[in-house]
C-alpha cells in the first residue's frame, strides 16, 4: 500500500501528534511505502498577534529530509509564495479577527491554495490512501487534491471543543472525508453532534513513546531527590495545561508532605519560564530534556500531574501509565472518560487548593497510587500499543480503499 501521512508539524517539532505520526509511519514502512508531508518543523516563537500566520505566510523555510528511510516533504513557502500570500495577513487585524474570524479564514485560503496547490498535487500522486492529521488550510488543501485525484482520505481532527477545530468550515471538511478518526468515545460523540456521519467515525487512540528501559534511581540521584516524594509535570508550560496551577499548589502540599519535590519538564517561553524564577528549591524546572531523561523521570515519580484543559488523548498520560504511575489529569473534553473512567487517576481543574488536596491524598495512600497506576498500565497494553493502534488504522485505510474501488466500479457499470 502507498500511504501519505499529512501533518501540520513534524520533527524536529516535538509533540503528541508528531510522535503519533512518526510511530505509525515507522510501523508501516517495512511492508508499505510511506511518505510524510508537513508544513512546520519548529514551534512559533514570534509575536503572538502574528501566530495565525505561522501555518502560511510566516511558516519558516525548511528542506525535505529522510527520517530513517521515510521521505519527509516540507511544504514550506518560497519567497514567491510569500508574496502570493500577503493578503492572508489581514487575519491578524484585531477587530476583524474577533468579529469575522471564519470569514477571514475563508478569504485567506484562496491565496494559500494558489501558493501550494501544484506541489500538493504532486505529493499525493500515486497514493492509495491519505491520512491527514492537519486542520485549517493544510487539511482543506489535502481534501481538495485527494478529491480531485479520487484518492480516499482519512482525517484525525484532534478537535478541542469550543477552542479550535469545530468551526463550520472545519466540520464541512470532515464531512467530505471517507473516514474520521476520534481518539476517545467522547471525541466521537462530539464529532457526530457536529454533523459528521456516525458510520464514518472510528475510535482509535495514539500510543506512548517510551525507551526500552528507564533509570529511576539515576534520575533521583542526578537531581538530588533521594527518597523524597516526587510530583512530575511534563508538557509545554502553556497556561491551559496548568503548570502555574501546579506550582501554586506546592505550598499547600508541603503542609502535609514537606519533603515533596516538584519537577517540571518541557519547553517554555521566557514569560512562562519566569514562573520558576525565585521558587523554593523543592521546585525544579528542567526545560526540554532527552527522551531517556523524560523516561527516567516518569519511572522515578510517585504522581504524574498535568491538569490540562486542552487535550483529547495526551500521550504523556499514556507514558506515565506505561510506568505504572497514577495520573492527575485535567478537565479537558474526554479526559474524565480516559482517566477516571478507566480507574487510572483523578481529574482536576486549575484550582491550586484542589490540586494540592488530590496530590496530598495520593502521596498518603500507596495502595491507591498503585491501583491507579496498574489500571493505567493495563489500559495501555490493551488499547494503546503501537501495534494495536497502527493495525486498527491500517484496517480503516483498507476499508476506504475498498469503498472507493466499489464506488468507482458502480459508476462504471
Amino acid at each position: 500500500m502507498n500511504i501519505r501521512l499529512i501533518s501540520q508539524n513534524y520533527l524536529p517539532f516535538v509533540g503528541g501528534i508528531e510522535t503519533h505520526v512518526r510511530q505509525i509511519a515507522h510501523a508501516y514502512s517495512p511492508q508499505h511505502h510511506v511518505e510524510i508531508v508537513a508544513a512546520n518543523f519548529h514551534p512559533y516563537r514570534g509575536n503572538p498577534r502574528l501566530a495565525p500566520l505561522h501555518d502560511s505566510l510566516l511558516a519558516p523555510r525548511f528542506e525535505d529530509y529522510d527520517d530513517e528511510g521515510i521521505p519527509v516533504h516540507a511544504l514550506t513557502p518560497t519567497f514567491a509564495d510569500r508574496l502570493r500570500m500577503i493578503p492572508i495577513a489581514v487575519r491578524c487585524t484585531p477587530r476583524w479577527q474577533r468579529y469575522a474570524y471564519h470569514g477571514l479564514r475563508r478569504f485567506g485560503y484562496r491565496f494559500y491554495r494558489n501558493a501550494f496547490l501544484p506541489r500538493m498535487r504532486a505529493l499525493v500522486r500515486g497514493a492509495d490512501a491519505v491520512h491527514c492529521h492537519a486542520g485549517g488550510y493544510l487539511g482543506w488543501l489535502t481534501r481538495e487534491v485527494t478529491s480531485e485525484a479520487q484518492i480516499p482520505m482519512v482525517v484525525t481532527p484532534y478537535v478541542h471543543p469550543h477552542q479550535w477545530g469545530d468551526g463550520p468550515d472545519d466540520v464541512a471538511y470532515y464531512q467530505r472525508c471517507e473516514a474520521v478518526i476520534a481518539l476517545v468515545e467522547t471525541d466521537r460523540d462530539y464529532l457526530v453532534s457536529l454533523g459528521v456521519p456516525s458510520d464514518r467515525v472510528h475510535v482509535i487512540g495514539v500510543s506512548p513513546d517510551v525507551p526500552p528501559s528507564a533509570d529511576p534511581e539515576g534520575f533521583r540521584t542526578r537531581h538530588s531527590i533521594g527518597g523524597a516524594p516526587l510530583v512530575l509535570y511534563i508538557g509545554r508550560m502553556m497556561a491551559q495545561k496548568g503548570a502555574r496551577a501546579v506550582v501554586d499548589s506546592a505550598a499547600r502540599v508541603w503542609q502535609n508532605h514537606p519533603n515533596t519535590r516538584f519537577v517540571f519538564i518541557g519547553p517554555a517561553s521566557p514569560a512562562e519560564a519566569a514562573v520558576f524564577v525565585g521558587q523554593d528549591s523543592r521546585i525544579r524546572y528542567l526545560g526540554k530534556v532527552s527522551q531517556q531523561e523524560k523516561a527516567d523521570a516518569l519511572a522515578a515519580c510517585d504522581v504524574f500531574c498535568m491538569p490540562s484543559m486542552s487535550e483529547i488523548l495526551p500521550t504523556v498520560y499514556l507514558e506515565a501509565w506505561s510506568y505504572g504511575k497514577p495520573v492527575i489529569g485535567g478537565l479537558a473534553h474526554g479526559l474524565r472518560e480516559l482517566v477516571e473512567g478507566n480507574g487510572a487517576g483523578i481529574c482536576v481543574g486549575h484550582d491550586p487548593a484542589r490540586i494540592a488536596d488530590v496530590v496530598s491524598a495520593l502521596l498518603a495512600d500507596t495502595n491507591r497510587r498503585g491501583a491507579y497506576g496498574e489500571a493505567g498500565r493495563d489500559l495501555v497494553e490493551r488499547r494503546y500499543s503501537v501495534a494495536a493502534v497502527s493495525g486498527a488504522l491500517l484496517n480503516v485505510y483498507q476499508d476506504v480503499i475498498s469503498g472507493r474501488r466499489d464506488h468507482a466500479h458502480e459508476e462504471g457499470r
